[in-house]
């Protein structure tokens, strides 16, 4: 039973652990002109009227 319990543990930190290394981050922009950016920060779009959206690795796009 103990055996159980101790990898019970390892296996829910292991699985914790890895959720936190698949947080979303910034992969580009999509512009007010509509084309897209692969720039990530301050810049991005700024010949294309700014920034419409960011894009995220988790398929997401948000205002700025």
């Amino acid at each position: 039973m103990r055996r159980l319990l101790i990898g019970l543990v390892i296996a829910v930190s292991l699985a914790s652990s890895g959720a936190a290394a698949a947080q979303r981050h910034r992969i580009g922009a999509i512009c007010n002109d509509d084309t897209r950016s692969k720039a990530t920060g301050s810049g991005a779009c700024s010949h294309h009227h700014g920034v419409k959206c960011w894009l995220y690795s988790d398929g997401t796009c948000t205002k700025p």
